[in-house]
């Protein structure tokens, strides 16, 4: 077949039984079917002896099953960084500090003999309020690594907020830097079981240094201690789930280890791992530019355990900044970029990329929220590399990091993928719970090695998200196709019904930002009487623009049936409420529209 420009492999897929019409852009050289390699949903991968009782309806992995081995993550960090010791591993994109795999590996043992040397244990929980730093993983492996699960703390809450996670997970020690040392204090205060303060950075006043413990002498750290990879709890983030107050969930060493394998399954992305190697450099080394916090199950195992484990190049942001940001980026020249959707509208606006820092890009990884067609279309536009890879994935804390990813060929922007290696998904009916078949919408449910052990002390939540089958109900309303690719249609509690009839949001956020007057947008229902919910738009406008909310109505109105419409009214705003991964805060803007 021909080869085709990127945005010219537009046309139309089936998305449901009323043979509605949208639009889907293939990435990749050319247009190709999976063919023998797709798995429908005949039960050729399921398990031998088992095809009579499996759910015709379940969708599995096309690609081969990985190894399930019984390590831990530092076991398997350590395997893997002993290939190549002299290679940078993580950068300071601002100071240009570095560590190489065996220096970072060296470190993690100090530090982890340092914990021990304080007096902490196998079991005890170790807290991190920290921004993106390059030693990071330093701080995370070396208290994973002597048994104690780690929680992460979003840096920026507030003394309360902090103090709710830490009191939630029983943290008995936690770090920081040195610029919150006096929001732990205070955070020290409500918390009666942090025995230790630990900051990176310059002295504090009741902090142990992170420094003085990277000089131990690493004796006390035994790389044969006793944990169970199904069993021990790796990390302790937290959580609202599918609804509902915050929740601590529980990752273990193999979830974690599983989700690492999955990603990096040769037939999923199109990564390189450099060769063992003594040399300092490597033509063969992933680059990444790592903007995305660490605290978040997507960056730390999507992107830092991933880069760890990929033996990449890992040039570490502590924050965004529009000009470090794209600074680093002309001066390192990244492999692979991990974005989220904000980011993608701000590099398919940034005026004064350099196109040639972009000459070894071949894949840009796209997570925590849907990324829609023409913010899609915009961004490969910009950087005008048609065989740039565009994949989307999908996940949740709950399930490590990501239960989808979208093919390498024949993916389809708008779709959130296929589903990893080891992983089954099936799409329930909201009313009668029956699994559906392609084109039908219901709600996403997915078993696999990557799903949580279960939230923290919270037996009760455990039982609401994952039932008796050992199905993760996600909350997710999705369909998926003939060739097995998923496509979010919204939260199953984000859902707007007007008059019975249900609305997507992300359907008229979508349409909306293909406004020249748009810049961002985000859609709620709200309440109405005669029809129950109103959709409502919240429009931030492109500066310098004069955009009345009747042209955005009558914009939108044009394009969609009677119940979508904006009955519920336009309102500008300087800026969308949204969490630092890229998700609409729609709780906020529902508090607005009261």
């Amino acid at each position: 077949m021909a080869k085709l420009g990127l945005l010219s492999r537009i046309y139309n897929f089936r998305i449901g039984v009323k043979a509605k019409q949208a639009f889907r852009v293939t990435t990749g050289p050319t247009v190709q079917r999976l063919g023998l390699n797709l798995q429908i949903r005949a039960m050729s991968d399921a398990p031998s002896g088992e095809a009579s009782s499996i759910d015709k309806h379940i969708v599995y992995s096309r690609h081969k099953d990985f190894d399930l081995r019984s390590q831990t993550v530092v076991q398997r960090f350590f395997e893997r960084a002993s290939m190549w010791p002299n290679l940078t591993a993580t950068e300071c994109g601002l100071t240009g500090r570095k560590y190489t795999y065996g220096k970072l590996r060296d470190l993690t043992r100090n530090f982890g003999s340092a914990l021990v040397r304080m007096g902490f244990k196998r079991g005890e929980v170790f807290g991190m309020v920290l921004p993106n730093l390059p030693e990071f993983p330093i701080i995370l492996l070396g208290a994973a690594g002597i048994g104690m699960p780690v929680t992460t703390v979003n840096p920026i809450y507030n003394v309360e907020e902090i103090a709710r996670q830490l009191q939630l997970s029983g943290a008995t020690v936690v770090v920081t830097i040195s610029e919150l040392a006096g929001t732990l204090r205070q955070v020290a205060q409500l918390c009666p079981e942090i025995r230790r303060l630990i900051v990176v950075g310059k002295p504090e006043e009741g902090f142990a240094s992170f420094g003085e413990m990277l000089q131990d002498p690493g004796n006390l750290f035994d790389e044969n201690i006793e944990i169970n990879p199904m069993e021990d709890v790796f990390a302790l983030p937290f959580s609202s789930g599918t609804t509902g107050l915050p929740k601590g969930v529980m990752l273990s060493n193999a979830n974690v280890t599983a989700n690492i394998q999955q990603l990096l399954h040769p037939t999923a992305m199109k990564l390189t791992t450099p060769p063992p190697t003594r040399h300092e450099t490597d033509v063969l080394q992933e680059v990444y530019v790592c903007i995305l916090p660490f605290f978040h199950m997507y960056g730390m195992v999507g992107v830092m355990l991933t880069g760890l484990d990929l033996g990449a190049k890992m040039v570490i942001l502590p924050r965004f900044e529009g000009d470090s940001y794209v600074n680093s980026l002309h001066q390192h020249h990244p492999s692979t970029l991990h974005l989220v959707p904000p980011l993608v509208l701000f590099l398919g606006h940034r005026p004064d990329l350099k196109l040639d820092a972009f000459r070894r890009l071949h894949t840009v990884a796209i997570g925590a929220a849907p990324l829609g067609l023409a913010v899609a279309t915009r961004f490969v536009e910009r950087f005008q590399k048609h065989d740039l890879l565009m994949q989307e994935g999908c996940g949740m804390t709950e399930t490590t990091s990501v239960t989808h990813l979208s093919p390498v060929i024949n993916n389809q922007i708008g779709s959130f993928g296929e589903p990893l290696s080891r992983t089954k998904v099936k799409v329930l009916d909201v009313d009668t719970g029956e699994s559906l078949g392609p084109g039908q919408h219901g709600e996403m449910c997915v078993s696999g090695p990557q799903v949580m052990k279960g939230y923290y002390k919270n037996p009760k939540a455990t039982e609401e998200t994952i039932d008796s089958d050992g199905w993760l109900h996600t909350g997710d309303m999705v369909y998926y196709n003939e060739q097995n690719q998923f496509f979010i249609v919204d939260r199953l509690k984000e859902l707007i019904k007007v008059k019975g009839l249900q609305v997507s949001p992300s359907e008229l956020e979508d349409i909306l930002r293909r406004h020249p007057g748009v810049l961002d947008v985000a859609v709620i229902g709200v309440p109405d009487d005669a029809a129950g919910e109103l959709p409502r738009a919240y429009v931030v406008k492109k500066p310098g623009v004069a955009l009345s909310k009747e042209e955005i109505a009558e914009f939108v109105d044009a394009k969609v049936s009677h119940h979508k419409k904006l009955k519920g009214g336009v309102h500008f705003l300087d800026a969308i409420p949204k969490t630092n991964t890229g998700k609409i805060l729609r709780r906020e803007l529902k508090i607005m529209s009261q």
